[in-house]
């Protein structure tokens, strides 16, 4: 960090004293004022200083950086968010979550609202809603699904904060958080009110990176691209577990391995050091050969995967 001095203060556990520098270097972090720095009391890894701007995600920051870091065109991006979206659904049953005709889903932070609307198309008589804080996503989403004969799910503009939680308290069956948690400055916070609004039958289902993804140990242009300066928080699963226990005491956390992309993009992070561009290979749900089975099971298992999944419920 350079030309200015900051005090740290873990976003989980709040200790202010000890921390350990883990990577120096932050993508777009172009004023080089950003390092990522592991937590002494509860190992938690957060960007230093933590930055989060909303204009960022109106102007559709994200996006636009993928785009400009990774060569990936805007057109593959929005293909693959309608294949995760489709993903995603599947893995409720996988996973034991009712899944109900008249059901009321929350998409938190939902985006370009994809995900929504796969729900709605496959339940069409459910309540299913996106709440978004970029009124630019949400109308970028909406005209790319209706070119794709989609229809959209109910939009809200706006964030999860505790007015909103006081007025839908125990309201909604399933509520998502899909890539979310790393971009807020209060996981343990969000995760709560998250929680207020569940209905005490139902679930809390989020993912985030993997912090211990294996391939940031094999290619170090994948771990230099993995700390940008929107992702706040890098959950490994000893740290997604604790933070949701420090939400809610006591929850029922269940934490699973989930694997995004395909064992193409695997090897060619390893192998060549640099992404795929324009068209990165993604795991579209099917394995195409005993290899890819088994490497992703493997993954999934020893919780090495892309990302993690988590599902949390109240007790019984």
């Amino acid at each position: 960090m350079q030309g200015k001095s900051y005090s740290f203060s873990c976003l989980i556990c709040g200790n202010k004293d000890k921390y350990t520098p883990v990577q120096e270097t932050i993508l777009g972090d172009q004023k080089g004022e950003m390092i990522a720095v592991e937590c002494g009391e509860c190992a938690h890894t957060q960007l230093f200083p933590p930055q989060y701007d909303v204009a960022f995600y109106e102007s559709d920051g994200q996006v636009n950086n993928v785009v400009k870091h990774y060569g990936t065109p805007q057109k593959t991006l929005f293909d693959h968010s309608f294949i995760e979206a489709r993903r995603r659904r599947e893995r409720f049953g996988d996973r034991g979550i009712r899944l109900s005709e008249n059901m009321k889903l929350l998409d938190i932070g939902g985006g370009y609202g994809f995900f929504g609307g796969e729900m709605a198309r496959s339940f069409p008589n459910a309540e299913i809603t996106v709440l978004e804080p970029s009124q630019t996503r949400t109308e970028i989403g909406a005209v790319q699904m209706a070119e794709n004969g989609i229809r959209p799910p109910q939009f809200q503009v706006g964030v999860l904060d505790q007015d909103f939680a006081d007025r839908n308290r125990g309201v909604f069956d399933i509520v998502t958080m899909w890539h979310v948690l790393e971009h807020v400055p209060d996981p343990v916070g969000l995760l709560n009110l998250a929680m207020q609004i569940v209905k005490p039958d139902g679930a809390l289902c989020v993912e985030v990176p993997n912090l211990h993804d294996d391939t940031i140990m094999l290619s170090e242009a994948f771990r230099n691209r993995s700390f940008m300066e929107e992702h706040v928080s890098y959950f490994s699963p000893a740290t997604l577990r604790s933070t949701a226990l420090r939400a809610d005491r006591d929850a029922a956390v269940e934490l699973y391995g989930y694997q995004r992309y395909g064992i193409f993009n695997y090897f060619h992070w390893i192998h060549f050091n640099k992404p795929q561009g324009a068209s990165p290979d993604l795991f579209e749900g099917q394995d195409r050969f005993w290899l890819e089975a088994h490497w992703r099971t493997e993954k999934e298992h020893r919780l090495t995967s892309d990302a993690l999944f988590m599902v949390m419920r109240h007790p019984a």
